[in-house]
């Protein structure tokens, strides 16, 4: 089976994208029913913790307005913490950064990976809806959630090395793998597409046309040096 990681780029929920050699086992209706509550959950309790904050709402509250009962969320789920990593994983899902990570990281070309990072990081952040400020609010009122939080930035990072891993020959002079991570890490923030699109104006094309620019620029050694 061949397979590839990827990473959310805030939260760093590892989700393995995988092509395998031989048919699945075909899912249950029971396992078909047991996914759909799971989605239902998460869903509700992003709707609630966007709207009234993650330290003010209840379990019952998610259960609630999943239409299920606070015994299956605690059974499911066990914690809030569980919830917003389920969040985080959907957001994932939606944004489709496994299948460009699962073709892009082939690419034998730093500009080739670049245009990826520009791509899956305009379809993250256009698809986030609120789970970006959702987690950094429940991180400064669970102590529990800051420190996943942080273990979820740290992976951030090292999936950004594995753009440039192998290819660091074809950095500009002066950058080393790490600076180069350190920089695209800094450039691909949601602040900074919250800033252009959400403040400015920009349309998603334009932000991503302009960041795979930039990460060519600061990163390419410039057009026409030996």
């Amino acid at each position: 089976m061949q397979s590839l990681q990827s990473d959310c780029s805030l939260c760093g929920g590892t989700v393995t994208a995988s092509m395998p050699e031989v048919k699945t086992e075909p899912v249950s209706h029971r396992q078909r029913q047991a996914l759909e509550t799971k989605r239902l959950i998460a869903r509700g309790a992003r709707a609630l913790f966007s709207e009234h904050g993650y330290a003010a709402t209840s379990i019952e509250a998610v259960a609630a307005e999943a239409g299920v009962s606070p015994r299956t969320v605690y059974a499911i789920f066990g914690t809030k913490k569980a919830i917003l990593g389920a969040i985080c994983e959907e957001w994932l899902m939606e944004s489709g950064v496994m299948e460009a990570i699962a073709t892009g990281l082939a690419d034998p070309d730093l500009g080739g990976r670049l245009a990826l990072v520009a791509r899956t990081s305009r379809r993250q952040w256009e698809s986030e809806r609120g789970v970006r400020a959702m987690l950094e609010g429940a991180a400064a009122s669970d102590v529990d959630v800051a420190r996943m939080l942080a273990g979820w930035k740290s992976d951030r990072a090292r999936s950004f090395r594995g753009i440039v891993a192998g290819l660091e020959d074809q950095l500009r002079d002066g950058l080393d793998g790490d600076r180069a991570t350190a920089l695209i890490r800094a450039l691909t923030g949601g602040e900074i597409y919250a800033e252009l699109v959400g403040a400015e104006g920009w349309t998603p094309d334009e932000y991503e046309t302009w960041l795979a620019g930039l990460l060519m620029d600061v990163l390419r050694p410039p057009r026409g040096s030996a």
